[in-house]
């Protein structure tokens, strides 16, 4: 097995770094306004909505379940996918002695599936919210260099809860951005990839696919932009609302995410999935130092760090070099 070269290890580590951070950093900004409208944002936090993460932030469901996906794919992303399902299994039942931070009722229901004992192949409840995306970046990393492996683990995991066409094709979008992310390949060039590996699952999604791209080079303000593409609810909105913040701010991580959380719908979900990607792209170094440090239990992402370098390098047949 050869040996990984160790700048392009120290690389991968600044980008894995930056997913990690990004995502649970947009999870924590948008965490205090996700029940708010714009005007009610905008009323308490100035005109400019939240703009800063206080200190001691905690994040919501979406950095939780990501991280519950990577414990799955530190149990076993070299196996094969029926085996892999198994173990992301497993740790959505050990997730629902957790705290909760939000989760939905699909998320939940699914986990209470596994837990009676239905087999992860039709513990899915079909729904189109964004449950399946919001965990899902976490693979475009692991699973980077073996994309059809990548889009076959996205799908499924995906649907272990929520089986719906948008969610499926949202779910693969999702895990392939990062991966495009991570190639550093630019946001506005992302488009024709994930156009073809989502093609053909959901008519819908493809729509605010093309909606997201269109609008983000329309001469549209960020604000009517967003609300046409709609509140991030469902999982194609959610995506679309990202992506577009990240197609106006491809270099600028901070106003990226700032952009995508202040919307009326799921901030969250929007600023989580937005900052993971652009994350990824641009590496910690462009996540905030203070927004960062703010994050409540920042160890945990910490402490995974080393063992998802150890499991990527292991999936891509090569060893880290130290």
């Amino acid at each position: 097995m050869r040996k990984g070269n160790l700048l392009d290890t120290l690389d991968v580590e600044k980008k894995l770094r930056g997913y990690l951070f990004g995502m649970a950093c947009g999870d924590a900004l948008g965490s205090p306004v996700e029940h708010l409208t714009l005007e009610q944002i905008k009323e308490k936090y100035g005109e400019k909505g939240i703009l800063e993460i206080p200190p001691d932030s905690p994040w919501t469901d979406d950095a939780q379940l990501m991280l519950v996906l990577a414990r799955g794919l530190l149990r076993g992303a070299e196996r094969e996918i029926p085996e892999l399902m198994e173990d992301i299994a497993q740790e959505l039942v050990i997730w629902l002695d957790e705290p909760d931070l939000g989760a939905g009722a699909t998320s939940r229901g699914a986990a209470l599936n596994l837990r009676k004992g239905v087999h992860w192949s039709e513990s899915g409840i079909r729904s189109k919210t964004c449950g399946g995306l919001m965990r899902i970046g976490i693979l475009g990393f692991i699973y980077r260099n073996d994309p059809e492996k990548l889009v076959k683990a996205a799908l499924i995991s995906g649907r272990i809860t929520h089986s719906h066409p948008i969610s499926d094709a949202a779910s693969i979008a999702g895990a392939y951005a990062v991966k495009l992310a991570l190639d550093g390949v630019k946001p506005e060039k992302m488009f024709e990839p994930l156009f073809e590996v989502t093609q053909g699952i959901s008519q819908e999604f493809t729509h605010a696919l093309e909606s997201s791209y269109n609008t983000a080079y329309s001469g549209i303000g960020d604000k009517d932009g967003l609300k046409r593409l709609g509140q991030g609810w469902y999982a194609d909105e959610t995506f679309a609302l990202a992506y577009f913040c990240i197609l106006r701010y491809p270099n600028n991580y901070k106003k990226a995410v700032q952009t995508a959380v202040n919307i009326t719908g799921d901030s969250d979900s929007v600023g989580s999935v937005a900052g993971g990607i652009l994350g990824a792209k641009l590496g910690v170094e462009a996540v905030p130092v203070s927004w960062a440090k703010a994050l409540r239990e920042k160890d945990k992402l910490e402490e995974i760090v080393e063992p998802l370098l150890e499991k990527y390098f292991q999936v891509s047949g090569t060893k880290v070099r130290s």
